[in-house]
């Protein structure tokens, strides 16, 4: 079923734009977390994410960043040995959050832009043994998209290691497969693919990982993730939540099952394969090749001559809103976020509004070509 859908014009990799229903579900009147309607709809939410992460298992709730999860992660089920897995902005982060905490962290860094090699990780696996491995599904820095379930069967074969893993600007958008790939903890933010405001972070913990974080002393209180498994399974959270934001949630959750996980990827990978059109068509380059781009957001290098600022400022004047490169990139590259509930219309017309500012400026590219078609 079709929706009829304001259009989108904004295109950052998070937060994504929040469709007015969406923001309309937030106004339903706020109750006690601990009260029986509370629950109802705690409960109903839960069953909703289990199919959207493709588990059988439980997917929890917590109020705050994607951050604080890959913090508490760590807090949970590593007491000392950890080996990060690098090839952009965030999965370094996960290697800074890991040393400030005193663990000792190992990592396999891959440039910006490439994906960790399986062998790779398999070679620093046999050199030593750790308790976990971190890794982020889709870096949403350079647009990368690691293997998992590469990944992760390497882990299985060569260590008892938990792998962990950031599917922050991923999960929704792009297949996650968190019971197949045999992933023990999935954290991913409401403001990206789900396409919720933010303020919500949800996250899986498998019985090994449960299992490992029962052994480990001086969880903390908010990080403690079996703190967060007890209050699921009594239907809700272990503090006041971000009511609304659960209120937001759970009427995406339907939106989104209504429409169908698969068929949600597809779109994304219709949207992403229209905006590789354009880059052939118009002399722009992505940061990474094909076989590892993310379907939720291209990270791209404009021709010489055109400077990403001031392109994403004539963007902003037409009310269109792409984002500057992370870290490294900031100044050389924009991200489009095609993530959420983008639809191909809405694309079109960011696309055609690059082509008429580049065409403006006598850019080579994008208004010849578009003429020639």
């Amino acid at each position: 079923m079709t929706r009829p859908q304001e259009p989108i014009r904004c295109f950052l990799p998070g937060p994504a734009y929040v469709l007015a229903e969406v923001r309309q579900a937030m106004t339903r009147e706020v109750v006690a977390h601990r009260s029986p309607e509370f629950k109802k709809v705690y409960r109903r939410l839960a069953v909703g994410l289990s199919q959207i992460f493709r588990t059988s298992g439980e997917v929890l709730v917590a109020t705050g960043s994607s951050t604080l999860l890959m913090e508490s992660a760590v807090i949970s089920t590593v007491r000392r040995d950890v080996l990060n897995l690098i090839n952009g902005g965030f999965s370094e982060r996960w290697h800074h959050i890991c040393r400030s905490l005193g663990r000792s962290a190992d990592s396999v860094v891959v440039p910006w832009g490439e994906a960790v090699d399986p062998d790779l990780l398999r070679q620093a696996l046999r050199r030593k043994s750790y308790e976990a491995v971190t890794i982020v599904h889709n870096e949403t820095s350079s647009g990368a998209v690691n293997p998992i379930a590469e990944l992760v069967q390497v882990v299985r074969q060569e260590s008892d290691a938990l792998v962990l893993v950031d599917a922050v600007s991923s999960l929704g958008g792009a297949p996650f497969e968190t019971d197949s790939w045999d992933v023990d903890v999935v954290v991913v933010g409401s403001q990206k693919a789900l396409a919720v405001p933010p303020g919500l972070v949800l996250f899986t913990l498998s019985h090994r990982a449960a299992q490992r974080a029962a052994a480990v002393p001086h969880r903390g209180f908010y990080t403690d993730l079996l703190r967060y498994l007890d209050q699921h399974q009594k239907g809700g959270t272990i503090t006041t939540p971000d009511i609304p934001g659960i209120w937001a949630l759970d009427h995406q959750v339907s939106r989104i099952l209504e429409e169908g996980i698969e068929a949600r990827w597809a779109r994304h990978e219709a949207l992403q394969e229209r905006t590789a059109r354009w880059v052939q068509e118009s002399g722009w380059t992505f940061t990474c090749p094909r076989g590892i781009r993310s379907q939720t957001v291209s990270c791209l290098r404009p021709p010489v001559g055109v400077d990403p600022g001031w392109l994403r400022t004539q963007l902003e004047y037409r009310d269109f809103v792409v984002a500057s490169g992370y870290g490294q990139w900031k100044d050389e590259t924009v991200r489009i976020g095609h993530m959420g509930d983008h639809r191909l219309e809405d694309l079109e017309r960011l696309l055609e509004a690059m082509n008429t500012i580049l065409e403006e400026k006598g850019h080579e590219g994008a208004g010849s070509r578009r003429r020639a078609r």
